[in-house]
């Protein structure tokens, strides 16, 4: 019967893509009066890693989130080069990336995948798209009085 079992979870296990180079941050929690407020919007955690050749953000809020509000969806802010608060380059938001360097507006160069499922939105999308290799990140959620970001005081250096 053990060996049956470890069977199975070997078998389980290999049928799952691993969650590979993970990184995760923590963020407070009611920052502010308007999170506090409006808990979809606070984000408390945000875990980062790559599932395969794809990179994988998973972002957990304090309450449960709401698939149909758009309005609530975080926004991946992508620094390639730069210091650790200058504009970023790209940013990833709903089911595209855009490019923001440049006199016109934001150019959509690629797709992603958006989910969302209890108090968790997740992002799938494949760095190729956009040639990342090293770069920074940072989650932004906003609606209203209601601003969050993580993490609080710079990118987050990651390599793709």
């Amino acid at each position: 019967q053990l060996r049956t079992a470890t069977l199975c979870v070997l078998a389980a296990t290999a049928a799952t893509p691993a969650f590979a180079n993970p990184q995760m941050i923590r963020d407070d929690r009611s920052e502010t009066k308007a999170l506090k407020n409006n808990g979809r919007l606070d984000i408390v955690r945000v875990s980062v890693g790559h599932e395969g050749e794809l990179l994988k953000y998973v972002v957990t809020r304090r309450k449960r989130v709401r698939a149909n509000r758009s309005k609530e969806r975080p926004l991946i802010s992508l620094n390639v080069r730069g210091g650790s608060r200058s504009d970023p380059e790209f940013l990833v938001y709903g089911s595209a990336i855009f490019k923001t360097r440049g006199k016109k507006d934001p150019k959509r160069v690629g797709s992603a995948d958006l989910s969302a499922s209890g108090r968790r939105w997740t992002y799938l999308f494949d760095p190729a798209q956009i040639n990342l290799k090293r770069y920074g990140w940072a989650i932004i959620a906003t609606n209203g009085r209601a601003v969050d970001v993580a993490p609080a005081s710079r990118y987050k250096n990651h390599k793709a």
